[in-house]
């Protein structure tokens, strides 16, 4: 009531969705549950409660522990039931205004499959920083703790509800604390980014972005934690070639389908069985209730293998969304309810590949009529052990059911797979500290693929050699977009292929002029060098507490080596990078590698080269803080640090900033493999 009065006013527009945050609130009783539980799991709670709030303590009352975590399943069973339906009204509710949803499900005390596949678009989110392989990422002591770090099966959870339940889009509140305040450079961004990604989200949210007046003394007025991603930031200046990357992958990802053969249950059941605690909130931040867990387990092997897969619910299941899937995978469970076992069970009866990891579940959840149900468990899996598949002999299994292996995760490279109209479409990305130059083979055949790269836009017909291969170049941190012709043969410009000619790179040298163009507090003096380092080594004062760009001019000859191309690495950038040849620009470099090809815009003899670099604005608010300036002005949490305590940044070292180099042009012919 209190809301529908609010958005029932005449003059309020209507967000495009509701939004649920993660649950982050308590919630264990209503008045109505004792009723609600009798309704659904048959018997009265009200009989059993010093069962419901022991611990499984054999002391404790004589009461088996046993009994106890059946108790307590029945119990977190009903929660989870009743969020649900508290979910559906609120789904319903927005329905009626005309507005989509959208749900974080983590850290509530119920099924986060059926949570997510409720709402309009399910989404997950990242917390903390990942310890990427890729050369170049850093990790600093500014960083958040340890266990706290994205986790890329649980972001899964929330792809896997869209797809069995066919959303469209996926979203994610994409990093939250990837690094302290103002220390999140778009290079360290990125790849957080292509993570989700990789694990089927397609529409990015960035966390800590808020609504400041424009007379607001810097920073303004901002959000309490996390990236800040917003116009005060000395990296918006070039966040949008970010934002293009984003926009590109994203016009892929949210098109056609997704095209995943593996239907993998969640045994929820296993968790709820426990004599410990209460409620039980499935967060993102203490993982191992899945990473740990045997589906997670298996979840890992078949992501690392190269198969597509969906979690999904016994809900789901039931609902014949397994159906449709090539192969359903059950990991080593002990309990799961009847209903479910007969529906997987008709399944494998009309000739769905149904496997059991290791082995067949043992017993039922819940107390209700427990040795009646036990009993029935025994007569349902008579017999059945042909269905039991032990974990080394799997991937034959699956092959014998058709499902689609993708053999370049061998070679290190991760992807997610979607099918459009006329044939797949692949995102990639090299997550490891090595480069791949190689054929490639993919899962399905085509006729011809087209490579896109989304952080040029170029585009070009790949290179292939059967109705499988194609030659794929990504260097460590890259991405390409691959998408697949089955029955098309498509013409155009081939997608270059190019390696170092052997000769020798050609480090940039000489005098360097740096100008200061945009930034503050104040714009420092210039700097004339010929050593690449730190502008806050190399400048005044000013220089030491600036966020903002300054321009790197040099002139060079380019030497008369002979080459089809030039490649140019900048080296050690703090933190991103525009780069001007003969007075155009010839790329734009804000992540690892950072490295374009140039040639089309070098000439013979002399050439001029401008590169505007834009750091963070670490030093500003280290200097502000060293300053006792008060601009910490967000009058509930106010501004924290990666643990929620107090923000200080004035014991902060200085963080170096500008083009620390080397720069280098490489020679390079093109390449027919």
């Amino acid at each position: 009531k209190y809301f529908d009065q609010a958005f029932n006013r005449e003059d309020v527009v209507l967000p495009r969705a509701m939004y649920h945050d993660s649950f982050e609130y308590l919630g264990n009783w209503c008045r109505e549950f004792p009723e609600e539980f009798r309704k659904r799991r048959g018997y009265d709670l009200t009989k059993y409660l010093p069962a419901l709030f022991s611990n499984g303590d054999p002391k404790d009352l004589n009461i088996d522990p046993e009994t106890v975590a059946r108790i307590k399943s029945d119990y977190r069973e009903t929660l989870s039931d009743l969020h649900l339906e508290y979910i559906q009204t609120w789904v319903k509710w927005a329905g009626e205004k005309g507005c989509t949803t959208r749900n974080q499900a983590h850290g509530a005390p119920a099924n986060l499959l059926d949570l997510y596949a409720a709402s309009g678009i399910p989404e997950t989110e990242i917390f903390g920083a990942s310890k990427f392989n890729i050369p170049g990422i850093r990790l600093d002591k500014n960083n958040v703790d340890g266990h706290n770090h994205p986790q890329p099966l649980i972001n899964l959870m929330a792809s896997s509800a869209a797809h069995v339940s066919g959303k469209t889009l996926i979203s994610a509140e994409a990093c939250t604390w990837v690094r302290n305040h103002f220390r999140a450079a778009l290079s360290q961004v990125k790849p957080e980014i292509d993570q989700l990604f990789l694990n089927g989200v397609n529409h990015i949210f960035f966390h800590g972005t808020c609504y400041s007046p424009e007379e607001a003394p810097w920073p303004g007025w901002l959000f309490y934690a996390s990236l800040q991603y917003n116009p005060r930031n000395a990296i918006w200046r070039d966040s949008s070639y970010l934002n293009a990357y984003i926009t590109r992958c994203q016009s892929i990802l949210q098109s056609g389908k997704p095209d995943n053969d593996v239907a993998l249950y969640w045994p929820v059941y296993d968790i709820w069985h426990s004599a410990n605690g209460m409620q039980q909130q499935l967060t993102v931040h203490h993982p191992g209730w899945l990473t740990d867990s045997t589906c997670g387990i298996i979840a890992k092997w078949l992501k690392t293998k190269g198969y597509g897969f969906d979690f999904i619910s016994d809900r789901q299941i039931l609902a014949g969304k397994a159906n449709s899937y090539k192969a359903i995978v059950v990991p080593s469970t002990k309990h799961i309810p009847l209903e479910t076992l007969r529906k997987i069970l008709s399944l494998a009866d009309n000739d769905k590949q149904v496997v059991f990891l290791d082995s067949l579940p043992t017993d039922v959840p819940g107390f209700h009529n427990l040795t009646q149900r036990q009993a029935t468990l025994k007569t349902l899996l008579k017999d059945r052990e042909s269905l039991v598949v032990k974990t080394n002999a799997l991937q034959q299994r699956l092959k014998n059911a058709k499902v689609i292996r993708e053999p370049m995760t061998d070679a290190g490279l991760e992807l997610i797979r979607r099918s459009h109209k006329d044939g797949y479409h692949y995102f990639v990305a090299n997550m490891t500290a090595k480069p791949v130059d190689d054929w490639i083979s993919l899962g399905v055949s085509f006729k011809s693929a087209v490579l896109m790269d989304p952080r040029s836009a170029e585009t070009g017909v790949a290179t292939q050699r059967n109705n499988k291969e194609l030659y794929i170049q990504l260097r460590p941190g890259e991405t390409c977009i691959i998408r697949t012709f089955s029955n098309k043969l498509i013409n155009g410009p081939k997608w270059p292929c190019l390696i170092e000619t052997g000769n020798k790179p050609m480090i940039v040298t000489g005098k360097w002029n740096v100008i200061f163009i945009d930034g503050g507090p104040t714009l420092p003096d210039s700097i004339t060098t010929t050593k690449l380092k730190s502008w806050t080594i190399l400048g005044d004062d000013e220089a030491k507490r600036f966020a903002g760009t300054g321009c790197y001019t040099i002139e060079f000859y380019l030497p008369k080596t002979k080459a089809d191309d030039w490649t140019i690495d900048l080296g050690d950038v703090r933190e991103s990078a525009r780069v001007y040849i003969n007075g155009k620009i010839a790329t734009t470099l804000y992540c690892v590698p950072y490295r374009a090809p140039v040639g089309r815009f070098l000439k013979p003899g002399r050439n001029l080269l401008e590169i505007e670099v834009t750091n963070l604005s670490a030093n500003r608010i280290r200097d502000l803080d060293i300053l006792k300036v008060q601009w910490k002005i967000f009058h509930n949490a106010n501004i924290v640090n990666h643990r929620y305590q107090k923000f200080d940044a004035s014991k902060w070292d200085l963080t170096p900033s500008g083009l620390l180099g080397p720069v280098t042009l490489i020679p390079m012919n093109n390449y027919s493999p």
